[in-house]
C-alpha cells in the first residue's frame, strides 16, 4: 500500500469527506495492464476534485459467484477524498467503465476505525461420562470362568 496524501490545509479536508473504494476489473487483463487500468481510475478521481490517500495491490482472486460470467478477477482498493457533491458523477463514471466488473464507493464515518476481528474459538464440549461396570471379585469371575467352559465343552 502507498502511504497517505496530506492536505495543504485543514480548511480542505473539512470540505472533503473520506470514501473507499473497491472493484473488480476484467481477469483478462495482464499485469502489466492492471496498473494503466488503476491509473485510469485514480486519474477519474483526480478529474472530479478527488485526493487519494492509499492505494492497494490489484489481486487476482477467485470470486465466490461468477459476475458477468467471470469467475475470476483482479480486485484493488483505493481510499480518497472527495467533495460530497462529486461521487455521484464518479459512481455514474465507473459505470460506464467497460474494464470494470463490479465497483463499490462507500463513505466512511469519521472516527470510527475498523474494528480488529477476533479470532474464532470453537466451541469444545466435554465429552459424556461414560458409567463404568462394577468390578467384580475374583470369586464371581472364577464362578463364571467355569460355567462358560461347562458350557463349551458341552457343546
Amino acid at each position: 500500500m502507498r502511504p497517505f496524501c496530506y492536505f495543504n490545509s485543514m480548511e480542505e479536508t473539512l470540505q472533503r469527506q473520506q470514501y473507499e473504494l473497491a472493484f473488480h476489473l476484467l481477469p483478462s487483463f495482464e499485469e502489466k495492464d492492471l496498473e494503466g487500468k488503476r491509473k485510469e481510475i485514480e486519474d477519474l478521481i483526480s478529474e472530479k476534485g478527488g485526493v487519494i490517500s492509499r492505494i492497494s495491490e490489484i489481486k487476482k482472486i477467485k470470486l465466490a459467484y461468477p459476475i458477468k460470467r467471470e469467475k475470476f478477477s483482479n480486485f484493488g482498493y483505493l481510499e480518497f477524498f472527495a467533495p460530497k457533491n462529486t461521487v455521484e458523477d464518479m459512481n455514474k463514471s465507473l459505470l460506464l467503465n467497460e474494464n470494470l466488473l463490479r465497483h463499490l464507493i462507500i463513505k466512511r464515518e469519521e472516527g470510527r476505525a475498523a474494528k480488529p476481528v477476533k479470532p474464532f474459538k470453537p466451541r469444545i464440549e466435554k465429552p459424556k461420562e461414560i458409567p463404568m461396570m462394577p468390578k467384580m471379585e475374583e470369586k464371581e469371575t472364577e464362578e463364571l470362568d467355569k460355567k462358560i467352559e461347562e458350557i463349551l465343552e458341552k457343546l
